[in-house]
């Protein structure tokens, strides 16, 4: 590949990455104005982003011709980065707790302001520093490259530090190593830079665009990951309750007052934004837990027992027999239930998974869910003398008698 053919991919490369950067960005701004951590980092995250844009050539040709600034010797671009640069550090230093914003753009200010400065002393037989004219050592290019360096290279460090630290969020861990990995590639560039006016070998100038490329699309991808973490919660959280909606149906219609709200549709309950699919889903589970403890007032502990020997003796795998043995007695529940049964308080509590976090919950359900459908559930029925809770007014030989107190 000749250093043209490595330059037109690299252009490819930093303009796709440049439009998806914006675009996550954009996504991110209502959940970032939240929180001001994560306003600061979107902050910082936006100056890598301008960084990137006014050296897309396209926006480059509509800087020159909309303004006279943009045309004085590329000092806009020069300009913008040691303004994302004192931006990235503002983020460093706020997440530190050491915010001093004095002392960043203050020098910000001198630094731009000595950068145009030079540009017209340096060379002024040549009108403009560049890198034909102006040789390596020259205070321009040193001024420059620290300017951005001061910046990039401590948030390198610290998504870095911290990434490494957050052990027990993955998710977590990873946005920052890959902050961090954007960081490294914007301060590489920089190295990259000081290597060109060193050495002046065509491919290595070749790379710049290829190098953008690639610190916006690592930043990309770790701004988007709490963006690709909600969706899929979000995708998680409505197929469950998409498929709880059938024993959420059965279980409110036989115990109707523990609902809030006028019922939805299937379709309807899924058709929200993640904020309100984890309310739903959040009062769902709820609601049919409420149901449970009712309806367990219409088996007696004698009728839970038995259907805990049934089930054992089927020899499930040890995750099915608590969701299997709940399906069971909540089978003969309903059925007392819509008999008119009386309920009696008993002492035990439907089984719940350990943890009380509402995933758990709602793996639980689904799999009591599940177990309904099964022949071995659906075809056992309990003995009469263990069943159900029979009326008063149904003299039953049978009916266990009434707890004593």
């Amino acid at each position: 590949m000749d250093t043209h053919s490595l330059y037109e991919l690299g252009s490819r490369v930093e303009l796709l990455g440049a439009l998806a950067l914006w675009l996550v960005i954009i996504l991110r701004l209502p959940t970032a104005r939240r929180s001001h951590q994560q306003k600061m980092l979107l902050i910082a995250v936006i100056g890598i982003a301008g960084s990137v844009t006014v050296y897309l050539d396209p926006v480059t040709a509509v800087l020159n011709q909309s303004f006279t600034f943009a045309q004085s010797c590329g000092l806009f671009m020069n300009a913008w980065g040691v303004l994302s640069s004192a931006l990235i550090l503002d983020f460093v230093l706020a997440a530190m707790s050491r915010r001093r914003p004095w002392l960043i753009y203050g020098p910000m200010i001198v630094t731009i302001a000595a950068l145009i400065v030079l540009n017209y002393t340096v060379a002024p037989h040549a009108g403009c520093v560049t890198a034909e004219v102006v040789p390596w050592y020259s205070a321009f290019w040193w001024l420059l490259v620290a300017a951005h360096l001061v910046g990039t290279i401590p948030c390198a460090v610290m998504c870095m530090r911290y990434g490494r630290q957050a052990h027990d969020n993955r998710s977590l861990r990873t946005g920052l190593l890959l902050l961090a990995a954007g960081f490294t590639s914007s301060s590489v560039f920089w190295c990259v830079v000081l290597a060109f006016l060193l050495a002046r070998p065509a491919w290595l100038g070749a790379l710049f665009p290829l190098n953008i490329g690639l610190t916006a699309w690592l930043m990309t991808a770790g701004v988007c990951l709490p963006l690709v973490l909600t969706a899929r919660r979000t995708a998680r959280e409505a197929s469950a309750l998409w498929r709880l909606h059938p024993l959420w149906r059965d279980l409110t219609k036989a115990v109707p007052h523990v609902t809030l709200d006028s019922p939805r549709t299937r379709i309807r309950a899924v058709l929200a934004g993640p904020h309100t699919i984890h309310l739903r889903l959040y009062r769902q589970v709820i609601e049919i837990r409420d149901v449970l403890l009712i309806l367990q007032d219409y088996v007696t502990p004698e009728a839970v027992e038995r259907v805990r020997r049934h089930v054992i003796a089927l020899a499930l795998p040890e995750e099915q027999i608590e969701p299997t043995i709940t399906a069971c007695w909540l089978h003969a529940a309903l059925r007392a239930k819509r008999a008119a049964g009386t309920p009696r308080p008993q002492l035990l509590a439907p089984a719940s998974p350990s943890d009380d976090g509402l995933r758990s919950e709602t793996d639980f359900l689904l799999a009591v869910l599940r177990a309904r459908t099964c022949p071995a559930v659906r075809s056992y029925v309990l003995p009469p003398t263990v069943s159900v809770l029979a009326t008063p007014d149904r003299h039953n030989d049978h009916a266990p008698a009434t707890p004593t107190k």
